[in-house]
């Protein structure tokens, strides 16, 4: 199966390209939290963040540290959100690092699960052993 990303880098689907390198390329996401939200990824179809060659990773996160300098400098936002998903939580089946500008009151939130505050002793234990 041929991913998303793959049928952009390939050109079958168009993208606003904003980065590409033989290994890396990052693009708008079609679907935007705030505009100058960017997709940076492996041109290969590397599902997840554990499949990744550490020469591809550390070119990602160059990619990342850069993309985020010219997004302070061309958004002025008032904070960076980094959003990656792996498992059946990564929608793409393709590696992919969000990096987006957040702006007061843009909506974007972290929904928690039912499990609420922990206390420390709980946080201890349920990590005992990791």
């Amino acid at each position: 199966m041929t991913t998303i990303v793959q049928q952009i880098v390939s050109r079958d689907i168009e993208a606003v390209i904003i980065y590409e390198s033989e290994q890396v390329i990052a693009f708008a996401d079609h679907d935007p939290i705030n505009f100058g939200h960017i997709l940076i990824c492996p041109k290969e179809p590397y599902e997840s963040f554990i499949d990744l060659p550490a020469l591809v990773h550390d070119e990602i996160q160059v990619v990342a540290r850069d993309l985020y300098s010219r997004i302070v400098n061309k958004f002025n936002p008032d904070g960076i959100s980094f959003i990656q998903n792996n498992g059946k939580c990564n929608e793409l089946d393709h590696y992919h690092l969000h990096i987006f500008p957040r702006f007061d009151g843009d909506q974007f939130g972290w929904l928690s699960s039912d499990i609420g505050i922990q206390c420390i002793e709980v946080l201890r234990e349920s990590l005992s052993g990791l």
